[in-house]
């Protein structure tokens, strides 16, 4: 659900030198290319394998920590670690394995042992553009776990083994941790993808659909797209946003998504009605979700490739009409209460007409809400960017608007429709 538009930033507005925060960090951070080469090191991780920038920088992570000959299962765990998080876009957590370090210039290798966290970081795309990886030398620790008994004549320490017990403790909590997160993140982005279908191939219309997850949530929410023809043989596309962004709010989704899918098909209901019919169906059924959604439902082709198109939203931005000529509008009009609510009041609808070559965009706050911004200078910039971008088929028009507006995620799930009018000759 969308943030209050007149939020301000609280603060000093000064850019942030992420370069300096990155290099002032206490905890050894890499960050390496998905082919796995070094593409910079903070000053704490440089400091634990006593080596610098330049005997690291601009080489492969192997190059740059040669595996000790008599010991490759610590490196060739971590490497083949760091190739799945690079293929899979899945953090993983290494527990606590043997990675010998060479000392820079000489031949004596060093014992360490290390926990590891590989983090991916996505493109809007869904694409793994780089590796964080989160070093935690825990070397001292596992020596004093694993080390002889302490010689008579030096006094032991009653609490170094309540210390290394609970390290230790936490090490397996991490590995615990990271597979639970693993498994609840399988089940929801199964249980998202079995709900975000493909749309439906009509003819006369191109259909493309994008769901981006918030950038620093579990890659699965509220927000969805659904396209579907009715009987009549009209063309329905909905875009929405239930309240939340984690298991729940997906199967909240899951549930409105679901019951509108069947009363607009059923009833063959225009979008107003169908919204209200939803609503109360899912408040009869205790359903217990609340969000923004909206509907449009476009009618068959006349001899010129025209069409009707007629809306109606729950609370929710509006669509954005780009012309065949380049122009776009935002089609405003009056708004109906969000569903979950039960307010009673019909839904107002709005029509316009289609011709070939115009593209009806239909989107989720997070592709245009932003801290600080109002959401009508949002808007107006969304419009404008559209309005830049080649006029190409719906698929890439959605790319270009998700590099253009969110090339680095978003704090909030994006989910993007776009609906492109052929001519009668299907160009």
């Amino acid at each position: 659900m969308g943030k209050d538009e007149d939020a301000q930033v609280s603060g000093p507005e000064a850019a942030v030198d992420y370069r300096a925060v990155f290099a002032s960090l206490s905890s050894p951070k890499l960050v390496l290319s998905p082919d796995l080469v070094v593409l910079d090191a903070n000053d704490a991780f440089l400091a634990s394998v006593r080596r610098p920038a330049s005997a690291v920088l601009g080489r492969h992570v192997l190059e740059a920590f040669p595996a000790r000959p008599d010991r490759e299962e610590g490196s060739a765990a971590e490497i083949e670690s760091l190739q799945r998080v690079a293929r899979t876009g899945r953090l993983e957590v290494l527990g606590p394995h043997r990675y010998d370090v060479l000392e820079h210039g000489g031949d004596r290798w060093e014992e360490r042992w290390w926990i590891v966290t590989n983090v991916p970081v996505l493109d809007s795309a869904g694409h793994v553009t780089h590796l964080v990886q989160r070093a935690e030398d825990v070397t001292d620790i596992v020596a004093v776990a694993q080390g002889p008994a302490p010689c008579p004549a030096v006094p032991v320490v009653e609490e170094v083994p309540a210390v290394v017990e609970h390290a230790m403790a936490v090490s397996s909590s991490l590995e615990r941790f990271g597979a639970a997160f693993e498994r609840e993140r399988a089940a929801a982005i199964e249980l998202q993808d079995s709900l975000l279908t493909p749309p439906p191939q009509v003819p006369g219309l191109t259909i493309g659909v994008r769901y981006r997850p918030a950038a620093r949530e579990v890659r699965v929410g509220g927000d969805w797209y659904d396209a579907f023809r009715t009987p009549d043989g009209a063309t329905v596309v909905v875009v929405g946003d239930v309240t939340g962004h984690d298991i729940s709010a997906a199967a909240h989704m899951g549930q409105l998504r679901g019951t509108l899918r069947a009363v607009a098909y059923a009833q063959d209901a225009g979008p107003g009605p169908a919204l209200d019919l939803a609503d109360r169906t899912a408040l009869g059924l205790h359903l217990d979700a609340t969000g923004t959604v909206l509907v449009a439902r476009l009618g068959e082709p006349d001899g010129t490739g025209a069409r009707a198109v007629t809306w109606s939203s729950a609370g929710h931005p509006p669509p954005l009409l780009r012309r065949a000529d380049g122009t776009t509008a935002l089609l405003e009009g009056r708004t109906g209460a969000l569903l979950g609510f039960g307010f009673g009041a019909p839904r107002p609808e709005h029509t316009t007409t289609l011709r070939p070559g115009d593209v009806l965009l239909l989107y989720t706050d997070g592709l245009v809400e932003r801290r600080g911004v109002r959401l009508r200078e949002s808007l107006t910039a969304l419009a404008a960017t559209v309005a830049q971008l080649p006029a190409r088929g719906a698929d890439e028009l959605l790319d270009g608007v998700l590099s253009a507006l969110v090339p680095h995620g978003a704090d909030d799930d994006v989910a993007i429709l776009a609906v492109c009018v052929q001519d009668p000759a299907g160009r």
